[in-house]
């Protein structure tokens, strides 16, 4: 860090405003009156996003006088609580070749667009999760910012509108993360002065949800009758496109596998004779593409002993397969995919000649005749974790047969005894 003052906090002291360091990044500190009257704050500070060196500090310097200055007259009048009009300004070195007009500050959505692309050029992120989460979730929040310039009366915008905002939240505390590393690659390009997310990435806050909510919410499973119940009802099903999908929900409700594996899974990744199955390939619905397993490891499932698996896949393998085949099909041949799974598990509907055509899914129906509450469709996953979690089998081979993790299955998927009590030792 270049400054090298006794309090490393603060250093040139204004009426009202100073320049301060905080992590080796100057930033904007104001006094507590200041602070209260326009910010409702005890203390407020802004970070300039960037690092402590003579000309930087020149540079903040020089906002810090302006700043003042507008404090100043007429009790604040001509001052911008927003900053726009101040952290907009270049930092003017000291050679006659910085002082020409500096360029116009880019657009978010041209920022955006080139960041999206590196990081998928890089590898840093999967080709579905450039489509999936890039160029639809994010894009999407970003979608009425695209147009304006990056600068703090933009951000401002956003941050106002995002804090409104009640769905979402989750996906919109990771976009501010990725934005400031965005800021960060076109300072580093000298595009941008500042990261303009610092702050506002650490303080939007999500709601969190208790242990108990998550499991009520996120983890629920079915029972052992009530798993049998949905794949018989299924395999009777008076419609074939329902009925044909009895084959995949048992496999999904005996292995737990991700339904993109099983999507992707095919004759060669399973061995008869050494009783096992490789899950190395997921497809991905959305974008159509067959990537590694979300772990990116390819998983080992033992099958010995499990009856049921073993007879289900013989008699689905038959007199014999081709290796490239895949495991499971769709009623007409085609690769199966999310929408094919959920028509034959939930109401699905189409819309002919002006008419709106509805098909309650195997679930819905016994839902429906109250027989059973209506879970998603993952939930075969959960009815497998926590089938096996809660009757004794190994916690670490369950975690790797699922691509898991020993915690994440006694954090939510192992029954807790409320009646246990310690040892008397």
């Amino acid at each position: 860090m270049y400054s090298k003052q006794p309090n490393s906090k603060a250093s040139t002291q204004l009426a009202h405003v100073k320049i301060g360091i905080d992590k080796g990044t100057l930033r904007l500190q104001f006094s507590s009156k200041i602070s209260k009257q326009f910010y409702n704050k005890k203390q407020f500070y802004k970070g300039l996003g960037r690092s402590d060196t003579p000309d930087n500090r020149q540079w903040a310097e020089g906002i810090a006088r302006r700043i003042q200055e507008d404090i100043d007259y007429q009790n604040g009048a001509n001052f911008d609580p927003s900053l726009a009009k101040y952290l907009d300004i270049k930092p003017v070195l000291a050679t006659v070749t910085q002082l020409p007009t500096a360029k116009p500050l880019p657009k978010l959505g041209e920022l955006w667009e080139e960041f999206a692309n590196w990081k998928l050029s890089t590898g840093d992120i999967e080709q579905t999760t450039y489509k999936n989460v890039y160029l639809r979730t994010y894009t999407n929040l970003l979608k009425a910012y695209r147009d304006k310039p990056l600068n703090s009366e933009t951000v401002n915008e956003m941050t106002k509108n995002f804090l409104a905002k009640q769905k979402n939240r989750t996906n919109i505390k990771s976009l501010l993360g990725i934005l400031s590393e965005m800021c960060q690659r076109a300072i580093n390009q000298k595009l941008l002065t500042e990261d303009y997310f610092a702050e506002v990435k650490d303080t939007y806050k999500t709601p969190k949800k208790s242990k108990q909510l998550s499991e009520v919410e996120d983890y629920k499973s079915y029972t052992l009758e009530e798993r049998d119940l949905i794949i018989e009802h299924m395999r009777s099903h008076k419609r074939n496109t329902v009925s044909h999908m009895a084959d995949l929900v048992e496999f999904l409700f005996l292995t737990g596998c991700r339904h993109g594996e099983a999507f992707a899974l095919k004759w060669k990744n399973i061995d008869f004779d050494r009783g096992w199955i490789i899950f190395k390939e997921s497809y991905d619905s959305s974008t159509k593409i067959t990537k590694g397993t979300k772990t990116d490891v390819d998983r080992l499932f033992k099958m010995q002993g499990m009856n049921r698996l073993i007879n289900l896949l013989k008699r689905l393998y038959g007199d014999g397969k081709e290796s490239s085949d895949l495991v499971f099909k769709s009623h007409t041949g085609k690769q199966v995919n999310t929408s094919i799974l959920d028509a034959s598990w939930r109401e699905s509907s189409y819309v002919k000649n002006g008419k709106t055509y509805r098909y309650p899914g195997t679930v819905t129906e016994l839902d429906n005749e109250g027989k059973l509450q209506y879970l998603k469709p993952y939930s075969t996953r959960h009815t497998f974790i926590s089938i096996q979690a809660n009757n004794g089998a190994d916690l670490k081979l369950l975690a790797d047969s699922c691509g898991n993790s020993v915690d994440v299955i006694i954090e939510y998927y192992l029954d807790t005894n409320r009646n246990a009590t310690l040892k008397d030792i």
